[in-house]
Protein backbone atom coordinates (compact mmCIF):
# COMPACT_ATOMS: atom_id res chain seq x y z
CA UNK A 1 0.00 0.00 0.00
CA UNK A 2 1.08 3.58 -0.91
CA UNK A 3 0.11 6.67 1.06
CA UNK A 4 0.01 10.57 -0.10
CA UNK A 5 -1.71 13.67 1.81
CA UNK A 6 -4.34 15.62 0.25
CA UNK A 7 -3.18 19.04 0.58
CA UNK A 8 -6.39 20.71 0.43
CA UNK A 9 -7.07 19.01 4.13
CA UNK A 10 -4.28 20.35 5.65
CA UNK A 11 -4.63 22.87 7.91
CA UNK A 12 -0.97 22.89 9.73
CA UNK A 13 1.07 26.34 9.81
CA UNK A 14 4.65 26.85 8.66
CA UNK A 15 7.30 26.13 11.14
CA UNK A 16 9.61 29.41 11.29
CA UNK A 17 12.51 27.31 12.73
CA UNK A 18 12.42 24.63 9.33
CA UNK A 19 14.20 26.36 6.42
CA UNK A 20 13.93 25.77 2.55
CA UNK A 21 17.85 25.35 1.89
CA UNK A 22 20.43 23.08 0.30
CA UNK A 23 22.63 21.84 2.65
CA UNK A 24 26.45 20.85 2.04
CA UNK A 25 26.80 17.54 1.51
CA UNK A 26 29.26 17.14 4.41
CA UNK A 27 26.12 18.50 7.48
CA UNK A 28 23.54 15.66 5.58
CA UNK A 29 25.65 12.99 5.84
CA UNK A 30 26.79 13.77 9.48
CA UNK A 31 22.85 13.94 9.95
CA UNK A 32 22.03 10.88 7.62
CA UNK A 33 24.96 9.11 9.13
CA UNK A 34 23.48 9.74 13.22
CA UNK A 35 19.94 8.94 12.02
CA UNK A 36 21.08 5.55 10.39
CA UNK A 37 23.19 4.90 13.32
CA UNK A 38 20.51 5.44 15.72
CA UNK A 39 17.61 3.28 14.20
CA UNK A 40 20.15 0.55 13.50
CA UNK A 41 19.57 -0.04 10.08
CA UNK A 42 21.21 -2.69 8.29
CA UNK A 43 20.76 -1.50 4.68
CA UNK A 44 20.39 2.41 3.45
CA UNK A 45 20.21 3.46 0.26
CA UNK A 46 23.47 6.37 0.20
CA UNK A 47 23.46 10.14 0.01
CA UNK A 48 25.24 11.00 -3.00
CA UNK A 49 26.67 14.54 -3.63
CA UNK A 50 23.88 14.83 -6.31
CA UNK A 51 21.20 14.36 -4.19
CA UNK A 52 21.72 18.04 -2.85
CA UNK A 53 20.57 19.61 -5.89
CA UNK A 54 18.25 16.99 -7.49
CA UNK A 55 16.04 17.63 -4.07
CA UNK A 56 14.49 20.37 -2.51
CA UNK A 57 15.43 20.47 1.41
CA UNK A 58 14.02 21.83 4.18
CA UNK A 59 16.48 22.31 7.06
CA UNK A 60 16.55 22.46 10.85
CA UNK A 61 18.99 23.78 12.59
CA UNK A 62 19.81 24.47 16.13
CA UNK A 63 22.92 26.46 17.85
CA UNK A 64 23.88 26.76 13.88
CA UNK A 65 24.38 23.02 13.28
CA UNK A 66 22.11 20.72 11.26
CA UNK A 67 20.22 18.54 13.45
CA UNK A 68 17.45 17.32 10.60
CA UNK A 69 16.55 17.61 6.84
CA UNK A 70 14.11 16.37 4.27
CA UNK A 71 14.15 15.99 1.23
CA UNK A 72 11.52 16.70 -1.27
CA UNK A 73 11.15 15.79 -5.27
CA UNK A 74 8.90 18.59 -7.12
CA UNK A 75 6.72 18.08 -9.72
CA UNK A 76 5.55 21.73 -10.52
CA UNK A 77 3.99 21.09 -13.52
CA UNK A 78 1.98 18.53 -11.94
CA UNK A 79 1.46 20.17 -8.74
CA UNK A 80 2.57 17.20 -6.50
CA UNK A 81 5.76 16.34 -4.34
CA UNK A 82 7.08 13.00 -3.35
CA UNK A 83 9.25 13.37 -0.09
CA UNK A 84 12.27 11.39 -0.63
CA UNK A 85 13.64 10.83 2.51
CA UNK A 86 13.80 12.06 6.29
CA UNK A 87 16.52 12.23 8.77
CA UNK A 88 17.79 13.83 12.10
CA UNK A 89 20.19 13.15 14.79
CA UNK A 90 18.01 11.94 17.65
CA UNK A 91 20.32 14.15 19.77
CA UNK A 92 17.12 14.56 22.02
CA UNK A 93 14.54 11.73 21.25
CA UNK A 94 11.92 13.45 22.90
CA UNK A 95 11.82 16.95 21.06
CA UNK A 96 9.93 14.68 18.24
CA UNK A 97 11.54 16.52 15.21
CA UNK A 98 9.82 14.14 13.00
CA UNK A 99 6.44 15.43 13.24
CA UNK A 100 7.59 18.82 13.02
CA UNK A 101 8.65 18.19 9.48
CA UNK A 102 5.04 15.82 9.14
CA UNK A 103 3.13 19.65 9.71
CA UNK A 104 5.67 21.62 7.65
CA UNK A 105 6.13 20.11 5.23
CA UNK A 106 2.75 19.54 3.70
CA UNK A 107 1.90 23.11 4.97
CA UNK A 108 4.86 24.40 2.99
CA UNK A 109 3.92 22.88 -0.36
CA UNK A 110 0.07 23.85 0.09
CA UNK A 111 1.25 27.22 0.54
CA UNK A 112 3.21 26.61 -2.73
CA UNK A 113 -0.04 25.50 -4.29
CA UNK A 114 0.70 21.95 -4.57
CA UNK A 115 -2.39 19.46 -4.29
CA UNK A 116 -0.54 15.91 -2.62
CA UNK A 117 2.48 14.74 -1.14
CA UNK A 118 3.23 11.00 -1.86
CA UNK A 119 4.80 9.89 1.09
CA UNK A 120 5.33 6.23 0.14
CA UNK A 121 4.79 3.00 1.52
CA UNK A 122 2.22 2.91 4.04
CA UNK A 123 2.62 2.83 7.80
CA UNK A 124 0.81 3.56 10.17
CA UNK A 125 1.96 6.52 12.17
CA UNK A 126 1.29 8.14 8.92
CA UNK A 127 -2.50 7.65 9.29
CA UNK A 128 -1.91 10.42 11.77
CA UNK A 129 -1.19 12.96 9.02
CA UNK A 130 -4.02 15.69 8.29
CA UNK A 131 -5.14 14.59 4.84
CA UNK A 132 -3.19 11.35 4.94
CA UNK A 133 -4.64 8.76 2.34
CA UNK A 134 -4.06 5.12 1.35
CA UNK A 135 -3.92 4.71 -2.64
CA UNK A 136 -6.26 2.80 -4.44
CA UNK A 137 -4.79 -0.21 -7.08
CA UNK A 138 -5.41 1.24 -10.55
CA UNK A 139 -7.74 -0.18 -12.64
CA UNK A 140 -6.10 -1.29 -15.50
CA UNK A 141 -9.25 -2.44 -17.40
Amino acid sequence: MYGRVDLSKVEYQLDKDIIHHHPTYEEASRVYDAYCKYKKFTSVIPLYYGDIELHDWNCLYQNGKLVAWEQTKLYPKDLIAHSYQFAWTYDNPLDEIGWRFSHHVPAWLKSKGYKYLYLGDHHEYKAKIQGYEILQAINTK
